[in-house]
């Protein structure tokens, strides 16, 4: 998981927010790193809407997994 990229005419940034899903071949998947994703949380202070947007994208990437909807419809 990240932030959307940011583009100020000369870079590109964004922020990775550790969360990680790691897809099996045979789609089962494992959820890695939420405790450093809290941890940074706390740290570099993410705001309420970062941290519910991460969330809710791992929610909805899960979610794909489990439907095998595109990208993991193969």
């Amino acid at each position: 998981m990240n932030t959307p990229p940011d583009f100020d005419g000369r870079v590109l940034s964004y922020i990775d927010l550790d969360i990680d899903v790691l897809v099996e071949p045979d789609l089962t998947y494992k959820i890695l790193d939420v405790d450093d994703f809290e941890e940074n949380a706390e740290r570099y202070n993410y705001s309420d809407e970062i941290q519910a947007n991460a969330r809710r994208a791992l929610a909805e990437l899960t979610g794909l997994i489990e439907k095998r909807s595109f990208p993991f419809d193969q």
